[in-house]
């Protein structure tokens, strides 16, 4: 038989299937390419209703919850085969779709009476059919769109892909948590200082021979081997402020070098504001042995202006841009099915006048 519903162009084909052995009979529908197999059920199915505005009928079962999907009348354009029934009848038919993707429940009701038949209808694959019936799959009409029961991408492995990454994602948090634990921050020096430094409380300056003055910290004890982060601020304007530091290990004399430059620059130009660069830095040293050090600060000024800078040293500084960075590797296929997914079901329900966007 070729239908369609009758306030719509919407056509479908259905063939009826008969089991010799069983007696039992069961369809084939075809709609844009989209297979689907449908067999009667004694079982009643409730349809509930919801009272508020925007929301729309659905059917609960063990298996999860159908929504509804289509509502229609048919209109039978051709038939041909050999049928039990008077198949004129089924255009005084009322048929309601309720979806829970790869299946189907079909109510169908007579226009005039109460009476209630239901369907389970189940999504095939061309090549199922193509199996089944050994068909030529040149003959299949060309797959359009997205299937009223049609599987999104990744259906298999979608709750098992959903379960691991979740799993996962948590244990780099608690990861995360037990190393702020087990291994907390330690604040190691805590200083400000000049650019053009005479005498600082907690520093000491020299001069070293061909340089400028040299800014001797405190000495501080590092248990390690431990990574360790360095944090420069500084109040600018219009300046900058070169600050080449030596970290010295007074047991061993091993030193370790780096240098940080700051600068910052604004104005006005044309009637709008603009700035350029950053009053604040840091630096990580890692793999740092146990041992007690100092550092040596050689700083530099925008026209020996004298500029103060704030400098801590902290010891397992928590990385939250590894956690950060984990988080996002382990969720980036996911997203990405999540996203073909979501819009998979958009496309789906497009099809429909009881889609999430009718509801909205």
């Amino acid at each position: 038989m070729v239908k369609k519903e009758t306030r719509s162009s919407a056509q479908w084909v259905e063939y009826m299937l008969f089991q010799q052995a069983t007696g039992a009979t069961a369809q084939l529908a075809v709609y844009e390419g989209h297979w689907m197999f449908i067999q009667p059920t004694d079982k009643q199915f409730t349809v509930t209703t919801p009272s508020q505005a925007g929301q729309h009928s659905y059917v609960d079962t063990l298996l999860g919850t159908y929504q509804i999907y289509n509502r229609y009348s048919p209109h039978i354009l051709y038939a041909v085969g050999e049928f039990d029934w008077n198949i004129l009848d089924d255009q005084k038919l009322v048929i309601t779709e309720f979806i829970l993707p790869p299946f189907m429940l079909v109510q169908e009701q007579q226009k005039s009476s109460e009476r209630v038949n239901w369907y389970k209808g189940e999504h095939l694959e061309p090549a199922q059919i193509e199996a089944a019936f050994q068909v030529d799959p040149s003959r299949f009409p060309r797959r359009n769109g997205v299937g009223a029961i049609q599987p999104a991408p990744g259906e298999g492995n979608w709750p098992a892909l959903k379960w691991f990454a979740s799993l996962m994602a948590l244990a780099v948090v608690i990861t995360q948590l037990l190393l702020l634990f087990v291994k907390p921050e330690r604040l190691l020096l805590q200083q400000q200082f000049s650019s053009q430094p005479t005498t600082l409380d907690n520093a000491a300056t020299a001069t070293a021979a061909g340089s400028n003055n040299v800014i001797v910290t405190r000495s501080f004890e590092v248990q390690g081997p431990a990574a360790l982060e360095f944090d420069l601020r500084s109040s600018l304007s219009n300046q900058w402020v070169e600050v080449p530091i030596t970290l010295v290990n007074e047991n061993t004399g091993v030193s370790y070098e780096f240098t940080k430059s700051l600068e910052y620059y604004s104005g006005v130009e044309d009637g709008e504001s603009w700035s350029e660069g950053n009053k604040q830095d840091d630096a990580m040293l890692a793999g740092i042995p146990s041992g007690r050090y100092h550092l040596n600060i050689y700083p530099i000024s925008d026209f020996g202006t004298s500029l103060l800078v704030d400098l801590k040293v902290s010891q397992n500084t928590p990385l939250h841009s590894n956690a950060v960075l984990a988080l996002l590797v382990l969720l980036v296929y996911p997203g990405i099915q999540f996203f073909r997914r979501y819009s998979f079901e958009q496309t789906r329900w497009l099809n429909s006048d009881y889609g999430p966007q009718e509801a909205d």
